[in-house]
């Protein structure tokens, strides 16, 4: 990207460059936005092409004929070159057809962008060719309703919606209805969801999420009444019923609620019977828990249900100073088929059993296995060792001995959509080279968030691939944002990309939104604090703006980053409730005491996050540390900070707030 070169060697070698060289200059000439010079070389070097280039070659040249006011030139060529490309270049042929045709041609550029919306590899091309369909005159209402398919808040295909005559059709009222629960209007959200028949396709989605309006509006018994049909009959959104009936027997309707629960149970077959089952446990005590916990486990022995009652049977042990009976326990359920992320979880709990026990040996055993089996969960952070270790060698396989042609001759984005569809590691690895090249750091980051397993294992990290898959995007406004409420920098991206993953756009199913996932009333009270009149919680900037400040409020309000973090995704209540009389007790035990898992699981990957981003980058800012746990047991000389805990209930179920797999 040495520009000042490639223009010297212009103005002085010109006439001696080969084609490629000349190819490669047009292209340095794109990319600093000096169309006429670069499409001149372009059209020079056009006979010289290789095969595999002059697809894409092509299609610069006709965007080059249309950025340089050539249009009637670049809709012929375009018009002429679109029935032979391929689909991965004709989506963007047809966009620039759209584009060059005059506005009074609807039928044209409709045709157009129908042609886009049918030759689109993913969402945010199908977005772009719905959101332009929404611009030309006619009826809208298919192209309103794909789109809210992807962003069900968008504000233009509501607007498309709403302005429809009533009576609305089964699609419409659910989508208005879906965006006004994602949007906190509950009063508005039920009647629509309820005029949703059930037997559409929509139908079991719209009584789930109405239940959800009517919880949130305290009609506890009408959402009960909906979830309660749910997890009696049928598949789809029956265990996540079962949930909600639960959370909802330790608030209101408690009764209701468990004869409910019983009768699915009693009426149901697998996952869904040991869901119910296991729900019904977690009300339960003494013996009734038990034999419900055992059917469970004889139900389905491998599950995650499992899992957690072996667990908290342990932790009664340890609370009770069962060290011993922990420890068995804990050696049970790891014998089991345990997911990667409660293996390290008990084998950091068995070393710290084995240490009060002195054990060493097999507390080294338990040790070694988190290190080098889980290196980056932050249980290998929490029992000390060697500083995570990163290399700076490139592993050869992932090596790509020699550039494509693409590359080449200069046109670097094209040579990455080859190397994406390909999907091997290797060519991966390269795409998210080139896309860093570019100055495309999320490019970068989803490259290699496909092979991230091929990056994270083994106990040593080259540095380029763990940069990729740890990356500071929007490192000004980060920057800034930082040093304005005084919070490290890295805490700013661990939360962002557990939330988001560094997608501006992204939205949760309960309406959080943005990079840092604010939820609109949190957006609200920041924007109040800082005298911030208009935002957009969506713009990049705002978003870290308000989500920075939000973390820092709570840092200053905990004074730990754990606990801030826990509240950040859990509410400054629940955090403050978990805390209560618990102030002496060991972070990690303190930690454990609180059993939901949603919250519990952010808060250990954004502190591994965290950790992560000191070891690639150091510490920056001044936004808490990560302090040793107090009252450590003498002996026991794990290192102790905490994980996190979760919203809501004390009862094992997961809270209201949260989907199934997290926000």
């Amino acid at each position: 990207r040495d520009w000042r070169s490639v223009d010297t060697l212009l103005a002085q070698k010109s006439g001696s460059l080969s084609p490629r060289e000349l190819s490669l200059a047009a292209n340095a000439l794109w990319f600093r936005g000096k169309w006429a010079e670069s499409l001149e070389l372009l059209q020079k070097t056009a006979p010289h092409w290789p095969e595999s280039v002059k697809p894409y070659g092509t299609l610069m040249i006709i965007l080059g004929l249309e950025r340089t006011g050539r249009k009637d030139e670049a809709k012929k060529a375009a018009a002429r070159f679109l029935p032979a490309a391929s689909p991965d270049v004709a989506y963007y042929v047809a966009y620039a057809l759209y584009r060059l045709t005059a506005q009074e041609d609807t039928e044209a550029r409709k045709k157009y962008l129908q042609r886009m919306y049918s030759l689109a590899e993913n969402t945010a091309q199908q977005s772009t060719a719905l959101t332009l369909l929404l611009g030309l005159p006619g009826d809208k209402t298919a192209y309103a309703l794909n789109l809210l398919g992807i962003h069900p808040r968008n504000s233009a295909a509501l607007k498309v919606l709403e302005s429809l005559p009533k009576p609305w059709k089964t699609d419409v009222n659910f989508a208005v209805g879906y965006a006004a629960y994602l949007r906190g209007q509950h009063g508005k959200a039920v009647p629509l969801l309820k005029a949703v028949p059930l037997a559409s396709r929509n139908g079991r989605k719209a009584r789930y999420y109405r239940a959800f309006s009517l919880y949130s509006l305290k009609k506890y018994g009408e959402a009960l009444e909906l979830w309660s049909y749910l997890a009696r009959k049928g598949t789809s959104y029956a265990e996540s019923s079962i949930r909600r009936i639960s959370i909802l027997a330790g608030r209101a309707q408690k009764d209701r609620a468990l004869r409910v629960l019983r009768e699915v149970a009693a009426s149901r077959e697998g996952a869904i019977k040991a869901r119910a089952l296991y729900s019904l446990s977690t009300h339960a005590s003494g013996k009734e828990k038990r034999e419900l916990e055992e059917k469970v486990i004889a139900l389905i022995p491998d599950s995650a249900f499992t899992t957690r009652i072996l667990y908290n049977r342990g932790w009664d042990r340890w609370n009770s100073g069962d060290i011993k009976g922990a420890v068995q326990i804990w050696e049970k359920s790891i014998a089991s088929g345990m997911d990667g992320n409660w293996r390290p979880r008990v084998l950091y709990w068995l070393a710290k059993g084995y240490g009060r026990l002195k054990l060493q040996e097999k507390r080294a055993a338990a040790l070694e296995k988190i290190r080098k089996n889980h290196p980056l969960s932050i249980y290998a952070f929490l029992s000390g060792g060697d500083k995570l270790s990163i290399v700076p060698d490139v592993p050869r396989h992932l090596v790509q001995d020699s550039p494509s042609d693409l590359e080449r001759w200069g046109f670097i984005t094209y040579a990455r959509w080859n190397l994406l569809a390909r999907g091997d590691a290797k060519s991966l690895f390269r795409a998210a080279r080139l896309a860093e090249w570019s100055g495309d750091h999320l490019a970068a980051y989803s490259a290699m968030g496909r092979m991230a397993g091929e990056i994270t294992r083994g106990t040593s990290f080259f540095r380029k691939g763990m940069e990729f898959l740890y990356p500071r995007p929007f490192l000004e406004e980060v920057k800034k944002a930082a040093e304005r409420f005084k919070v490290e920098e890295n805490l700013v991206w661990a939360i962002m990309r557990q939330e988001s993953a560094f997608n501006p756009n992204a939205t949760s199913w309960v309406g959080a939104a943005g990079l840092m996932q604010l939820m609109p009333s949190t957006a609200r009270s920041e924007a109040k604090a800082l005298k911030m009149k208009d935002y957009n919680i969506y713009n990049a900037g705002q978003n870290i703006v308000l989500g920075t400040a939000h973390i820092a409020r709570l840092l200053k309000s905990f004074g730990n980053v754990e606990q801030s973090v826990a509240a950040y995704n859990g509410g400054g209540g629940s955090a403050r409730r978990w805390l209560a009389g618990r102030k002496d007790v060991p972070l990690d035990e303190w930690i454990e005491s609180v059993r939901f898992e949603e919250t519990n699981d952010y808060v250990r990957k954004v502190m591994a996050n965290l950790h992560i981003y000191r070891a690639l980058y150091g510490t920056s800012g001044s936004g808490g540390t990560v302090p040793a746990a107090p009252g450590e047991v003498p002996g026991d000389d794990l290192e102790s900070s905490a994980d996190g805990p979760d919203p809501e209930d004390e009862d094992n179920e997961a809270p209201l707030l949260l989907d199934d797999g997290g926000k």
